[in-house]
């Protein structure tokens, strides 16, 4: 068990002395990075982790993990992370922000915060690799997932109901009188974006309208195309035997990005085609035009998710998955059909 692994047993295993692993494990300078690399490479395949103090005071520090790609995101996720600061010291507790890079991933390493620091639970932010979130529930610490979940691991996850919001939005575009609403999102991408994939297939399915499938792109990750390459979309968008009504996009960046595409092209919107979005960035209230969409609630989720976990920690129970429901955004990149807003 990972709470008998003492620092005597660490520094037996590597030759050294007790010291240079409290050295090295508190963060303390001392020792060489190569050493401190093997101290912690070696904490983490014993299972060790920091203990309380001798006193037993209680430490409630919730470590929270976040995938380097979004570590300088200064939208979506950091409004997450600052809602879980919050509610952490309103509880009583310190959220302790830890940075995750793919090399860590592969090796299902922990950060170094894991042995520093007395940890009672963990929140996951964004998507990790399944494998190393395997990893982490075989740790027995509670933890809660944020924004994301996985179909092959049971556990605790607060997330946006993203089925029901998308089936929203495209029943109003339908309500709109569109009829030929294509979808761009990589629904293999992330759970979230084949969530609002199957949202949008059940409002068409119901309301008896044959999904569009040359104006559907769900294969190649568009989020990361639109950011980098715009021109291989420019060249699905001209390849295309004319236009559907209306894009339902899966997230707001990929709409804006294609708002900005078809404007450049020629296209009015919404005059000629409708685009929606689903996030609420705040880049689209700033399209031109802005952007309707789903406005996902990150406070709540932030805040959920540090009372759930908290809860997990206190009473345990059975994993858990709590849905919230977002907010219809109406503005002007939508309308109806035959040019009426």
């Amino acid at each position: 068990m990972g709470d008998k692994v003492s620092m005597q047993r660490i520094a037996d295993e590597l030759g050294i002395s007790k010291n240079a692993v409290s050295l090295a494990l508190g963060g303390r300078p001392g020792v060489s990075g190569p050493l401190r690399d093997r101290i912690f490479e070696t904490a983490n395949r014993l299972g060790y982790r920091a203990r309380a103090d001798k006193e037993g005071r209680r430490t409630r520090n919730l470590l929270v993990l976040i995938p380097k790609y979004i570590r300088h995101d200064q939208g979506f996720y950091r409004e997450i992370y600052w809602a879980i600061d919050r509610r952490a010291k309103e509880t009583g507790c310190t959220a302790v922000l830890c940075e995750i890079t793919e090399g860590m991933e592969e090796a299902d390493r922990l950060p170094e915060e894991w042995y520093q620091a007395v940890c009672e639970g963990l929140l996951l932010i964004g998507v990790f690799r399944e494998s190393y979130v395997r990893h982490l529930l075989d740790l027995g610490a509670p933890l809660v997932i944020v924004d994301h979940e996985y179909d092959t691991l049971k556990m605790d996850a607060v997330v946006t109901a993203n089925t029901t919001e998308a089936y929203r939005i495209v029943s109003y575009l339908i309500g709109l009188g569109h009829r030929r609403i294509g979808f761009i999102g990589a629904i293999g991408m992330t759970r979230s974006f084949m969530e609002r994939w199957l949202g949008y297939c059940q409002a068409m399915s119901e309301a008896g309208l044959a999904i569009p499938e040359a104006y559907c792109l769900t294969g190649a990750a568009p989020l990361a195309t639109l950011h980098s390459q715009p021109s291989e979309v420019q060249a699905w968008l001209e390849g295309l035997d004319g236009y559907p009504t209306a894009w339902f996009c899966a997230n707001d960046r990929i709409a804006v990005n294609l708002i900005e595409m078809l404007s450049a092209m020629g296209v009015r919107i919404p005059e000629a085609l409708s685009v929606a979005g689903f996030d609420d960035i705040e880049e689209a209230a700033r399209s031109v035009p802005p952007l309707t969409t789903v406005q996902v609630q990150r406070e709540q989720l932030g805040y959920e998710a540090v009372d759930f976990l908290i809860r997990k920690i206190d009473y345990g129970g059975n994993p858990t998955k709590l849905s919230i429901y977002g907010a219809f955004i109406e503005r002007a990149s939508c309308a109806r059909v035959g040019g009426e807003t």
